[in-house]
């Protein structure tokens, strides 16, 4: 049985690909890239915005007003009319899924790598530089980086590259610290629970 993540990664793919194709015939398909970049960012950086958009005690016609108020003038209408299509079929929190669905599909069609970096603060201009030759060097492609903010993490950073995830988290540290913690005492009770069973 698919569960909720499955199927709002899969309702975000279609909107995505929708998405993709009507801004390839235009011409247009970087700059809403960029466009949904900037959405993406605006969700993680501003929780009004975020809680705007999933909030069950905002009907549609009022969010739907607040959208156009908002974004009429700042993003393309084609940007402004998936807003607006994501808010009447009643999935406007979903906004951030088909964000990354479509710039992944977009690095696949110009031959770019995706690249998700998880970190608990914005990353300055000369460590993106560095992951982004990092990721060239590895697979050859040009990184689209898509950043995460996610305090649990500590510090450090988690980076997903195609299937492989590379974690360098605080959060990771310590949870493999915790783990080899518990392994050694495990092991200690056991060593005497033997020594005890074997006196008696």
């Amino acid at each position: 049985m698919a569960s909720e993540f499955d199927i709002t990664q899969a309702a975000a793919g279609i909107y995505a690909q929708s998405l993709l194709e009507l801004a390839s015939e235009s011409g247009q398909a970087e700059s809403v890239g960029d466009e949904l970049g900037a959405l993406r960012e605006l969700w993680n950086r501003e929780p009004n915005f975020a809680a705007m958009m999933c909030s069950a005690a905002i009907d549609e016609d009022a969010r739907r007003e607040t959208l156009r108020r908002i974004f009429g003038q700042r993003v393309s209408p084609l940007v402004l009319n998936t807003l607006l299509v994501l808010n009447d079929k009643q999935r406007p929190m979903i906004l951030p899924s088909v964000c990354d669905a479509y710039r992944r599909k977009l690095a696949d069609l110009l031959g770019r790598q995706a690249v998700y970096v998880s970190t608990t603060a914005p990353l300055k201009d000369g460590q993106l530089q560095k992951l982004t030759s990092e990721v060239k060097r590895l697979t050859g492609k040009d990184a689209v980086l898509m950043q995460k903010l996610e305090p649990e993490l500590l510090g450090g950073m988690r980076v997903q590259v195609g299937d492989r995830l590379y974690d360098t988290s605080v959060s990771r540290r310590i949870r493999n610290m915790r783990m080899r913690l518990l392994a050694s005492l495990e092991r200690a009770l056991l060593e005497n629970s033997e020594r005890f069973m074997t006196r008696s």
